[in-house]
């Protein structure tokens, strides 16, 4: 680039492969003879036929070279120096090459690289159409291309002249013109590299092709500084824009190329698409050293001129398209993949372009989101990991056991074995295969039909049982109408067929099969009702595609494609029909609210004028004549004619000020009254159709402003006192009117219908003045309205109830089922004990600490069970009979309590029971009749009869208890107690005097919270959370927590104050003190923050549940300086899954200031996976239960593998907390957890004393050897 633009440390080029022979010319009588190999805007790339002795580092040469132009053979000289001597060539620099230079190198390679297209290709028709395309392709882009550039440049200035009129990048007009001038210069370069850099994607439009190391584009990104990160998301930010700008656009393209190249449009490479040209774009301006915001602003430019350009641009491509023939449609095969579908690690073999990876939001701890199949096959392995192995993943004991020394069945074989069930099925209307049976039949068939003793391949296993647990959440999770059970059930095996060829439909969101299932769910309702559109009968056209399928999947490869197709025309007519009857119902309602709102309007401004005070009493006459129907007409009206309304209200305005004033200023005033009555008279007539009345109201005007006789007389004013409006704030009344409050247009709930019963009904619209909610059912025929307070009370009997939205794909619906199904059995393997199937400990203490916040009036009581004898029973029947015996006391108790009762095992021969909403005197009598039953019973083993001995203790359970593992032990203690007594008795603990002193301190500490405040006893504590790997990612941000003193300014536990603020509802209060003085803390130490990743604040449910809180933090967030997008906002799941859509609500409304949220505690088992894919959270932070004993525990290491997997599953970014030593955070490591905090990574401390040093310079990554460049 231009001498007068700082260059940077290190350079990024696009380099061209090119072979040219040159002199290189140290002095000008030994000139040494050279080939050009390499070249690009920074140097060149020489090779010799023997060694130079006299070509040494750091000397000033030139390279001389002659070329073929138009019409002459012309030579140029370029001045460089030599920066590396390598084995088989040097490395040179150019400070400054020419313009024309440069182009007429590029314009010989060019040539060069479009000929060479046509050596060693494929020949057959589908490959030379292809490549045929691709030239004419490319010749297209090299003439349209420059004109993009061409029309940048020209409204740089002005564009950028705005900008920074706007936020003054330059401090001096010179400097910004100095700027336009350099890019100006450099304009062919500019150009030219652009060009080329978009050209050469045209190769890699399939995305099997094989990448040429010179040519492609993507080798520009060698070098990769940790500064560009800012300037990356500020293009990224455009690429979004403008792909949502142009989706139509770029949907026509990518179907194109996909029909042009056979292949789905998750395997095409769009080379036009706006990642390829804002990044190619954006390449060449790393060169520059120029401010981030200056840099951003030409980014801007870029955009604008795109937005402009490109429908033109976009329209001329899919032009070039239209002209060549499709290509065979080939499918996808995955079996052939050993790994993941894109390795970051060695992501210079996988172009930037080619999956889009700019679609999401740029996170820096985003990982790259995983097919569905790795996920779902990492799961089933988990699953046999954990301690109580689901029965569904072991194999049936009678089933063919699978063996490493058999041959196994190749794929024809089982091809033909299903497509053999398949007919069987059909022929006997048999009832669907689970996955366990449909595996044994498979077998059986493939084994009857060999010769010799074979078994299934263990690919193949894998995906009979992944794809069984899809296929068990589609055929028994989700609800469907008979006839479309019906279709699954005709298409189930030939779908099965294809992951058993190596076609994965799970992971590819654009495979025929997919939107195949997508497209019946949309088209049930109108199955169900045997509807006709456009001549077309729905039902009759599936069942024969349907039909297609059954017969077809093994014959033709291509029929799910071919259904695919014509099913899609019918969906498509479908919803547009849906779409224009639930248009239609919804224009009425909406023309209604615009009345509404209209008089709303009106009230307002003659409330203003009149309200709440005394009035001439022909005002308010005049108003109810018609006046304000015409204010209320005029409002209607405004864009219109906007002073119409303004000419009325003056009328209201100028006789409230004549009716006051003295008949001299009257008199003065007799034609502007004279004119204004006579205009109340000309529009008063249009609204008032009663003659009577409205000569009534001119008569009486006439007679207070103007007066009757002679001389005139004005007649004495009578008045009225108008009332002050009432106030119109909404007062929620209840957890459903906020439930209420909280829906939004398009949501789905299922909503009791009386005779008809429950039916699925979507939310299309919601009054904002009018209080209803309008839904129609799936076919968008029939209508339901209701007012929210109807709703509110169906929400809360139970007669309306919100499912999950029915216009989520199928597909995703079934998928999600399936991860959930998979995740919450690890979950439950997690927190369930193995022998008994009951909670475990910290799960039951996890349970307690939650049903302690909920605690109201009524109490629970706490019910410890120890059994005695049990050693003695081990002893006498050994291991199993001890299970066993464990197993027969549990079932017992069981049997003796409520459904919403917990019960827990907590020790090898120690229960514990939580007797919800219970007195102490019930609890009594229900205990002791557990005793009852439990020594009438016998423990039989082995012909054998044992009795049954234990002894129960009881705690009260209310809301003067702040501390479980306490209340626990007294539990423990009162059971010892009961023992003494003898076996089989009970015994309620009674607090003792050290107990009630410390109770007694909690309420002491509810007495003191405003003193705590008012003596700013409160402080501010950070731990920070860094990378697992710190050699592969560089990240640190702090969680701040709560610290408080005594009144001797001692730092003390805040274990007591917490539970009494919770106890007295005041965490709000709390939070906004954390937020306050976090923000404070920022703004005077933005020197340290600058270097972080930012600050993680806790919210508690009480916050996130009030509209106060909310409020408040939305003010302090807008007129903060701090950058919102390093502040990271934590949520516990309990309080997400608790109040989901308060949460969700709560999340957006912050997000909108570009924060981020993290879920808390993630492990408990409370979200659903639909809930979690929802909540647009950035990070899940793993339960510390499941991290703190991962060395000891192979099933805490299964289940953080487990969340650490759905984590990236969507997308996010994983915090194990609990990480105390290098021992915990190598398994981590090892399990690829991305986040760890704990006192193995640093311990807590006053945020006041926080320092952080700022990082050395921006290292630089190498991604590739570029040493022979030497820069």
């Amino acid at each position: 680039m231009s001498a007068s633009i700082k260059k940077s440390k290190r350079r990024r080029y696009i380099r061209y492969a090119i072979d040219l022979k040159a002199l290189l010319i140290i002095d000008q009588t030994h000139p040494l003879e050279c080939r050009i190999l390499d070249f690009c805007s920074g140097g060149f790339y020489l090779v010799f036929d023997k060694n130079h002795p006299q070509i040494v580092l750091d000397k000033n040469i030139k390279i001389r070279f002659s070329i073929q132009l138009e019409f002459e053979l012309k030579t140029f000289e370029v001045d460089a120096q030599i920066t590396h001597i390598g084995s088989t060539g040097v490395g040179v620099v150019t400070e400054q090459m020419p313009a024309t230079t440069f182009n007429a190198l590029r314009k010989i390679a060019s040539v060069g690289s479009l000929a060479s297209t046509h050596d060693n290709i494929d020949t057959s028709p589908d490959n030379l159409n292809q490549e045929n395309f691709k030239n004419i392709f490319k010749q297209f882009l090299i003439e349209s291309l420059p004109l993009l550039v061409d029309r940048f440049f020209d409204s740089l200035g002005d564009c950028m002249d705005a900008a920074n009129a706007h936020s003054e990048f330059f401090s001096t007009q010179s400097a910004f013109d100095d700027l336009i001038t350099t890019l100006k210069l450099n304009r062919e370069i500019i150009s030219s590299e652009f060009c080329c850099s978009v050209i050469y994607q045209v190769d890699y439009i399939s995305g099997d092709s094989e990448k040429n190391i010179d040519a492609l584009y993507h080798e520009s990104l060698s070098l990769i500084e940790k500064d560009d990160f800012e300037d990356w998301l500020n293009m990224a930010a455009s690429i979004r824009k403008l792909k949502n700008y142009f989706d139509d656009e770029l949907s026509l393209l990518v179907r194109e190329l996909c029909r042009v190249f056979g292949v789905f449009d998750n395997t095409v490479n769009n080379p036009i698409g706006p990642a390829v040209l804002c990044d190619s774009f954006r390449e060449i301006f790393l060169q520059l050293e120029l401010g981030c915001n200056i840099k951003k602003a030409i980014y801007n430019c870029f955009e604008k001129t795109l937005i402009i350009e490109l429908p033109n641009f976009y329209k001329q491509a899919a032009a070039t398209l239209t002209k060549f023939e499709s290509a065979r449609l080939v499918m996808p095969v995955h079996s052939k993949q050993s790994g993941p579908a894109f390795d970051a690690k060695n992501s210079d073999k996988n172009h930037v372009y080619f999956n889009d990876y700019l679609d999401a939001e740029p996170l820096a701890v985003h990982k790259s989101i995983q097919p569905l199949t790795q996920v779902t096959g990492k799961l089933l392995n988990l699953l046999s990991e954990t301690i109580n192995v689901p029965t569904d993943t072991r194999r049936e004991e009678n089933s063919q056991p699978l063996s490493h020394h058999l041959p196994v069945f190749n794929p024809e074989e089982v091809l033909v074995a299903i497509a053999k069930i398949q007919k069987d099925i059909a022929a006997k209307s048999a009832p669907h295969l689970d996955t366990s049976a449909l595996q044994k039949s498979l077998t059986d068939k493939l084994q009857a039909d060999s010769p010799e003793a074979k078994s299934l391949a263990a690919n193949d296993v894998q995906r009979l049982e992944l794809y069984g647990k899809f296929f068990d959440a589609l055929f028994g999770e989700l609800e469907f109408s008979t006839d479309i059970k019906d279709y699954l059930e005709s298409i189930h095996l030939p779908l099965l067929s294809l992951p058993m060829q190596g076609n994965d439909f799970l992971d590819s969101e654009s495979h025929p099969a997919r939107k195949i299932l997508n497209q019946l769910a949309i088209l049930e309702p109108a199955i169900k009702s045997n509807r006709v559109i456009k001549n077309t009968n729905i039902k009759n056209t599936v069942e024969k595609a349907i039909a297609r399928i059954s017969a077809e999947s093994i014959s033709n490869p291509n029929v799910f494609a071919e259904v695919e197709h014509e099913l899609d025309d019918v969906a498509k007519k479908l919803t547009k029909s849906n779409d224009t009857n639930i248009k239609r119902i919804i224009e009425p309602y909406e023309g209604q609210q615009k009345l509404e709102m209209a008089r709303l309007t009106i009230q307002q401004e003659v409330d203003k004028r009149i309200a709440g005070r005394s009035v001439p009493s022909i005002i308010p006459t005049l108003l109810g004549a018609g006046w304000q129907d015409l204010l209320v007409i005029a409002e209607l009206n405004k864009e219109a004619n906007p002073e119409e309304k303004t000419s009325y209200l003056k009328v209201i305005d100028d006789l409230l000020f004549w009716l006051y004033e003295q008949d001299s200023f009257l008199n003065m005033q007799s034609v502007s009254i004279h004119t204004t009555l006579k205009f109340i008279e000309d529009n008063l007539g249009a609204v008032c159709p009663n003659l009577f009345k409205r000569d009534n109201v001119i008569e009486e005007l006439f007679a207070l402003l103007v007066g009757s006789g002679v001389p005139k007389v004005r007649k004495p004013m009578d008045t009225i006192r108008i009332p002050a409006p009432k106030s119109t704030q909404d007062i929620i009344e209840s957890e459903w009117a906020v439930q209420v409050a909280q829906l939004q247009v398009g949501e789905w709930l299922i909503i009791y219908r009386g005779s008809e019963g429950f039916e699925p009904m979507k939310l299309v619209w919601i009054g904002d003045v009018l209080p209803i909610c309008v839904f129609v059912n799936r076919d968008g025929l029939t209508k339901l309205e209701l007012s929210k307070s109807e709703l509110a009370l169906l929400l809360e009997n139970g007669g309306a109830n919100r499912i999950e939205s029915l216009d989520v794909p199928l597909m995703d619906r079934a998928t999600n089922q399936m991860l959930q199904n998979m995740h919450s059995k690890l979950i439950y393997n997690a927190t369930h004990d193995a022998e008994t199937d009951l909670l475990t400990k910290d799960e039951f203490i996890k349970q307690l600490k939650v049903e302690l916040v909920k605690l109201d009036s009524t109490g629970h009581i706490l019910c410890h069970i120890e059994v005695l004898d049990f050693r003695v029973i081990t002893n006498v029947c050994g291991v199993t009979g001890g299970k066993q015996f464990l197993k027969t006391l549990t079932h017992l108790i069981s049997e003796q309590l409520r459904d919403c009762d917990l019960f827990a095992r907590i020790g090898d021969k120690s229960f514990a029971v939580l007797l919800k909403d219970c007195t102490a005197q019930t609890a009594y009598d229900l205990t002791k009749k557990l005793l009852k039953v439990i020594s009438e019973s016998r423990f039989q083993w082995q012909e054998k009869s044992y009795t049954i001995g234990v002894s129960i203790g009881l705690v009260p359970f209310e809301q003067n208890n702040f501390d479980v593992n306490e209340l626990l032990q007294n539990a423990d203690a009162a059971s010892m107690s009961a023992e003494r007594s003898g076996p089989n008795n009970v015994l309620l603990f009674t607090n003792d005097d050290e107990n009630l002193k410390r109770q007694n301190k909690i309420y002491e500490w509810i007495g003191n919270i405003d003193k705590v405040f008012s003596e700013n006893r409160l402080f501010l504590r950070c731990q920070m959370i860094t990378a697992v790997d710190e050699t592969s990612a560089s990240h640190q941000h702090y969680e701040i927590l709560l610290g408080i003193k005594d009144e001797n300014d001692n730092i003390i536990p805040p274990d007591h104050f917490i539970p009494a603020v919770e106890r007295c509802k005041r965490m709000p209060e709390i939070d906004q003190w954390v937020i306050t003085n976090v923000l404070l803390w920022i703004e005077n130490n933005r020197h340290y923050f600058d270097h972080i990743d930012g600050f993680a604040i806790n919210l508690s449910g009480q916050s996130i549940n009030s509209a106060e809180f909310l409020g408040f933090l939305k003010g302090i967030l807008e007129s903060t300086s701090v950058p919102t997008n390093k502040l990271i906002f934590e949520v516990t799941e309990t309080v997400a899954a608790e109040s989901f859509y308060l949460t969700n609500s709560f999340i957006k409304a912050i997000k909108q200031f570009d924060c981020k949220f993290s879920l808390d505690d993630f492990g408990s088992g409370y979200s659903s996976y639909s809930y979690l894919k929802n909540l647009n959270i950035d990070y899940l932070k793993i339960d510390g239960a499941f991290v703190k004993d991962i060395l000891n525990s192979k099933a805490d290491i299964a289940i953080v593998k487990s969340m650490n997997e759905i984590a990236h599953s969507l997308g996010l970014a994983t915090i194990a907390e609990y990480v105390e030593n290098a021992e915990i955070r190598e398994v981590l490591k090892t399990i690829g957890v991305d986040f760890a905090q704990g006192y193995g990574v640093h311990k807590p401390m006053p945020l006041r004393e926080l320092v952080i040093e700022p990082p050395p310079s921006a290292p630089l990554f190498s991604f590739e050897d570029t040493e022979f460049w030497g820069f």
